[in-house]
């Protein structure tokens, strides 16, 4: 079980990093875009790193609902969208988030199931 969460976690980091390194950040500056955010890779491979990590904290708690959860990060704060089955779960998905290295602040979307 243990090797199984250890491998699922290096994939999930893997995948987040993979995902980061191919996100583009030169964004040019138009009329539609003028006010777009120039992100560096190394801002994006470190928010994609994040990600995974909160990922693989709410995959090894019993409580919390991974798959139910999806995590967006953004220059260190992350977001949570998705639902939850009871504000317990929530409060845990939070916390597990705020523990995580590297995280400046979390904001909750969760919402309750049903």
């Amino acid at each position: 079980m243990r090797q199984t969460l250890t491998t699922t976690a290096i994939a999930a980091l893997f995948m987040a990093l993979g995902a980061a390194g191919c996100a583009s950040w030169d964004h040019a500056r138009t009329a539609d875009n003028a006010t777009a955010e120039h992100r560096g890779p190394v801002q994006t491979a470190g928010d994609a790193a994040i990600t995974a990590k909160v990922k693989t904290k709410f995959a090894a708690d019993e409580m919390v609902k991974a798959h139910d959860i999806d995590v967006d990060t953004l220059r260190g704060v992350v977001t949570l969208h998705g639902t939850v089955n009871s504000a317990a779960e929530r409060d845990r998905a939070v916390s597990l988030a705020r523990g995580t290295e590297g995280v400046v602040d979390v904001k909750s979307d969760l919402r309750f199931a049903g």
